[in-house]
């Protein structure tokens, strides 16, 4: 009796461990490829041309899910590769915002880049609109969540956006801004 108790035991541990892993995989899942992080290593001092490439990587995940669309192939699939896709989309809004927070906390100028993300941020609110009404109810069940997560995303975004925006031409008029951000002064 002990040995089963002992041996169903370590079952239920390997079930959970398993499970767990399972978890921490899909989390970690980059939603960027190796040449992507490259262009990202290479902007690293140009706020402005980083933000416009993060936002060239979303919209490219926003084109991925037209295409996926369009495909009837795929119809199996798609549900869940569009899925990825939104929740790619998602972590590469949440870079960005993080991008902005950290250029901002060190008074680089970013006035260009963040006029591209209010543009884009509009773009994608509608794009977003668009893909749930135009879902099948069986489909969108699959990923009503990561698109709701998604939408809230891109309106989060756009005012954080626009609030950044305003500080930045203020800081301007005052000529408190670094064009570079390695010219930072720390």
């Amino acid at each position: 009796m002990l040995r089963r108790t002992q041996w169903l035991a370590a079952l239920i541990f390997l079930i959970c461990f398993f499970a767990q892993w399972g978890r921490t995989q899909t989390r970690d899942r980059d939603p960027l490829n190796e040449t992507e992080i490259d262009q990202m290593r290479e902007s690293a001092d140009f706020p402005d041309k980083r933000l416009e490439l993060m936002i060239n990587f979303a919209r490219a995940r926003l084109a991925s899910i037209d295409q996926l669309r369009a495909d009837a192939k795929n119809a199996k699939d798609r549900p869940m590769q569009i899925h990825d896709l939104l929740q790619d989309f998602s972590s590469l809004l949440d870079e960005i915002d993080d991008n902005v927070d950290m250029y901002a906390s060190h008074k680089t100028d970013m006035r260009k880049g963040l006029k591209l993300l209010i543009e884009a941020d509009s773009e994608w609110a509608l794009k977003l609109r668009n893909l749930k009404q135009q879902s099948p109810p069986e489909e969108l069940e699959q990923y009503s969540f990561v698109l709701a997560n998604a939408h809230d995303a891109v309106n989060d975004s756009a005012d954080g956006a626009r609030k950044e925006l305003q500080e930045q031409n203020d800081l301007a008029k005052e000529k408190k801004l670094n064009k570079i951000y390695t010219a930072r002064p720390d």
